[in-house]
């Protein structure tokens, strides 16, 4: 699809209306739309919305933000900058006569106005390309492009955006626009409109939709207000029927949390007072049913103000299923799966893993490579990590290499070790879990231009430095302690020798010859980890804190009293002191050794465990241990394979990918009585099921489909 043949409205629009008019003598024997509208677009023909596609296109690297006022420095260009188009076979909807396509925009991403929290990304005002091609009966092709016959006028949506919601004035909705009857006053020849800098692409990854419809249960009125409990914490919307008088306004307010007397909305862990999620309906001469059209918000409660119905609220995400199912004897751990799928599902949009789906929504690299290896054993995730892996490579540094902390780029926070080893770990990851080297084979060269860039980083084998001016991150989300979190140089080494390691295994995958200076650096950086962070009268490194023995472990450093003070300290402590990154790897080194009852009990018990979320009322994963935070974050979520890969004892054998090769080996902490399961691979369903006997010893049943 060429990049020409852009149009808008005015500079002043945020939500434009488009038709285009086209007649027909008789019914062509083809009709393929391509169409793109930036930020968001619905399509209509003949006055029929023709999908249930939400939040379309999905999100990209759309043009670059070098010159843009932005709390954190944006240093270079990025590697690509890419847009998406989708396709439609119009010809069932198209009739004899006049015919009307309709096209209505929204801001989207593209036009991101009022949060600027990480800084101002403005891209521009809604623009919209489209080209229609038209196959005759005789084979005459004709082509309909977006140029200045097609009309459009201002919307009935006055306000639309992502993070703080939309205003509709239904007094100007006319339910007939985009049909050959409609009433043309008003409406002008479109504006031409420079064409983004960016590659038009087919969108080829699942769309947005609703995915499940619930009811909410009033909780209490007065006069006319009344608050709403949703059951669950769920990324979408509110639809209600409005039937007031003209003009007469009908006002949604969401939130994730009550205040403590139950009353009324608490906003603080979706983005507090200054950032609320709230619709505003202002009525018609009659009664319309309404939600946001451009937006999703996150929430639980809402509170509903005016003369509006409740008709139901909505999940809307990204259209993926759920290819696993867990339960156990353990309701902590039962809970920790399905609010694991729950806090997942609500944070993808646009094929992008987002960090939570109401204060940020930004597709965080650091959070994204935690989650990707269980979101694909879970999930049909395969079409959407191909596609955020495209932003990932789409979204590094030009110059240096630098893998940035969210993609698409929008800035944000984080370090270069724990976020931008996105870039190793997501392919490896899909390698594993599909037993396709395809990203691997695409990521090779951005792997490669990382490694150097972080070894530009290093001062005496560590890394000691990110961006100017910008974060730079190790741990994050560790619970408070008087010891303090690992130093940053830890952890970013600590990824940065992964790499390395992945490097090596993605080249042997590639037969690919390795890079003469790889071997050197990895054994610089392990000595700098030694020298740097290990106590040779103790065998702990930084004090054994925050997991920091596992962190070695699994680099094969330390020595034998590294692997027992690690147990030794957590069974003493019987409590977490970890945070997004340390939590996965302690639990995965703990379950290594041996010690399955040591990990589930740090992560049932204790104020920093999943035991505390669930016995404190959640539906979701919290961002902290605290709960002060957000309460829709996935990335502690990471640990939920290990239900599978542990529990359940669902492994692949050295060297294997895809299930081609697994075996069954549940760790079986004593204390569980039975567990059952099944995760859909690329070899098959394997579905297992486990009991504990009266004399101690597992009965296992294995169903492989």
């Amino acid at each position: 699809m060429r990049d020409t043949h852009w149009i808008q409205g005015d500079n002043s629009c945020e939500s434009p209306l488009f038709r285009r008019d086209f007649s027909l003598t008789c019914l062509p024997a083809g009709a393929k739309l391509r169409v793109c509208g930036l930020g968001y677009f619905h399509l209509y023909v003949n006055g029929r919305r023709i999908d249930d596609t939400e939040f379309a296109p999905a999100m990209t690297c759309y043009s670059s933000t070098l010159g843009c006022d932005t709390t954190y420095p944006v240093w270079e260009e990025r590697t690509a900058y890419r847009s998406l188009y989708l396709e439609y076979d119009l010809l069932p909807y198209l009739t004899r006569g006049l015919n009307v396509m309709g096209f209505h925009l929204g801001n989207g991403w593209y036009h991101q106005t009022r949060r600027t929290a990480e800084g101002s990304f403005l891209f521009g005002f809604p623009k919209l390309m489209f080209e229609l091609t038209l196959t005759g009966q005789d084979g005459e092709v004709l082509v309909l492009k977006s140029d200045p016959r097609t009309l459009w006028k201002p919307s009935w949506l006055l306000e639309n955006n992502l993070f703080y919601g939309e205003t509709h004035d239904f007094r100007l909705l006319r339910e007939d626009w985009c049909t050959p009857k409609a009433d043309l006053s008003g409406w002008q020849p479109a504006r031409p409109s420079h064409a983004p800098e960016t590659l038009l692409t087919r969108q080829d990854c699942p769309p947005d939709r609703v995915l499940r419809t619930l009811s909410p249960v009033l909780l209490s009125q007065d006069k006319d207000r009344k608050l709403y409990d949703c059951g669950e914490n769920i990324a979408g919307w509110v639809t209600v029927r409005c039937c007031g008088r003209p003009g007469e306004a009908v006002t949604v307010r969401h939130a994730e949390e009550l205040d403590s007397q139950g009353h009324g909305l608490d906003f603080a862990s979706a983005g507090g007072e200054s950032q609320i999620q709230e619709d505003v309906y202002l009525c018609g001469a009659a009664p319309v049913t309404a939600h946001p059209a451009f937006t999703w918000h996150g929430f639980r409660y809402f509170q509903v103000e005016g003369p509006g119905e409740v008709l139901s609220a909505s999940q809307v995400c990204t259209d993926i299923a759920v290819t696993s199912s867990f339960r156990c004897s353990d309701p902590v751990l039962n809970w920790l799966y399905d609010a694991y799928i729950r806090t997942q599902q609500n944070n993808y949009h646009g094929c992008i893993p987002s960090d939570c789906p109401h204060r940020e929504r930004l597709g965080y690299t650091g959070d994204g490579q935690l989650t990707c290896e269980t979101a694909m054993l879970t999930m049909d995730t395969r079409k959407l990590y191909e596609k955020w892996y495209q932003d990932i490579l789409d979204s590094q540094g030009a110059d240096t290499g630098h893998i940035p902390h969210t993609a698409p780029f929008l800035g944000g926070g984080g370090g270069p070790g724990g976020w931008g080893g996105a870039v190793y770990i997501v392919p490896m990851a899909y390698y594993r879990i599909y037993g396709d080297a395809g990203l691997i084979e695409s990521g090779y060269p951005a792997v490669l231009r990382w490694l150097e860039y972080m070894d530009s980083r290093c001062l005496d084998g560590l890394i000691v430095r990110e961006e100017e001016g910008g974060w730079c991150l190790g741990e994050w989300c560790a619970p408070p302690a008087r010891e303090g979190m690992l130093p940053v140089e830890y952890v970013n080494t600590y990824y940065y020798i992964l790499g390395m390691h992945a490097f090596r295994q993605m080249g042997e995958i590639l037969h690919r010859s390795q890079p003469l200076w790889l071997e050197e650096r990895i054994r610089v950086c392990r000595e700098a980890m030694m020298r740097a962070y290990f106590d040779r009268s103790t065998g702990d490194f930084c004090g054994g804190r925050g997991g920091a023995n596992a962190f070695a472990l699994n680099l094969g450093l330390g020595d034998a009293r590294t692997k027992e003070n690690l147990a030794a300290r957590y069974r003493t402590a019987g409590a977490l002191d970890t945070g997004i990154f340390g939590t996965p790897v302690l639990l995965e080194q703990l379950f290594a050794q041996g010690q399955a009852d040591l990990a589930l009990r740090l992560m049932t018990a204790g104020p920093t465990s999943f035991g505390h979320m669930m016995e404190a009322g959640a539906t979701t994963l919290w961002e902290s241990w605290d709960g002060h935070a957000s309460h829709s974050h996935p990335m502690f979520g990471s640990v939920v394979k290990l239900l599978f890969t542990e529990i359940l004892g669902i492994r692949q054998r050295e060297g294997s990918c895809g299930f081609a090769d697994y075996f069954l080996e549940p760790a079986a902490p004593a204390r569980l009585r039975w567990a059952e399961g099944s995760v859909r691979t690329a070899a098959g369903t394997i579905s297992v099921r486990w009991s504990r006997l009266e004399d101690g010893r597992l009965e296992i049943v294995r169903h492989c489909l």
